[in-house]
Formats: C-alpha cells, sequence, structure tokens
C-alpha cells in the first residue's frame, strides 16, 4: 500500500502549495486548480483500490 501513502503525501503537498498561492494572490485559478488536482487525485485512488482488489481476486 505505498502507493496510497505516496498520492496522499502528493496531495497534501499540492493542496497546500494551491491553498497558499490562491490565499496570498487572491486569483480563483488556483482553488480552480486545487478542485482539479483533488478531482484526479480520487479518480486515480479509486481505480488504484479497485485494480488492488482485482488483482487480489484474481489471485483466490
Amino acid at each position: 500500500m505505498w502507493w496510497i501513502r505516496i498520492l496522499f503525501t502528493v496531495l497534501v503537498i499540492s493542496t497546500l502549495i494551491l491553498v497558499l498561492l490562491g490565499w496570498q494572490t487572491g486569483q480563483p485559478r488556483y482553488w480552480r486548480w486545487l478542485k482539479i488536482v483533488w478531482r484526479g487525485g480520487f479518480v486515480v485512488l479509486l481505480l488504484l483500490l479497485l485494480f488492488f482488489f482485482l488483482s487480489r481476486l484474481a489471485r483466490i
């Protein structure tokens, strides 16, 4: 499950950077990018979990 830790770390770091940029500059594009990053990270996480469970089922 090391890939979940890596994905979570990337999401947290990118969230902090985009929140700080959006807060300091006041530009809404950083908030849009934050939504895109979180949506993409959520989709990737779901696909990885699906692949993980399907590979577990294939072993049984």
